[in-house]
């Protein structure tokens, strides 16, 4: 499966060092969904190469969820890129 870029929601399957947009977005919630080994990571960043999320699974099956609004500081994130995904798939929801 190939990266999906929907309006509210973007499922991301595949890091890269590109930039997915270099718009100012403003993330609601982060889903990890499948990540299948302990020890793989999953990093997210705005367009600078500031680390906004990241994870660590701790086995096989891993999931985790966070709301980010309460979290992300003020204003939007300009840019966003998925530099590092070992496995799985993010589902990044927008307000």
């Amino acid at each position: 499966m190939a990266n999906a870029y929907q309006s509210t929601e973007w499922i991301v399957d595949t890091a890269a060092s590109t930039v997915l947009t270099t718009d100012p977005v403003s993330v609601k919630g982060i889903r990890w969904v499948g990540a299948t080994t302990a020890g793989h990571t999953a990093v997210v960043t705005d367009a600078a190469g500031k680390v906004k999320w990241a994870s660590v699974a701790s086995g096989a099956n891993y999931v985790e969820s966070d709301n980010l609004l309460s979290r992300s500081g003020p204003g939007p994130w300009i840019g966003l890129v998925v530099p590092t995904l070992a496995s799985g798939k993010l589902y990044i929801e927008f307000q």
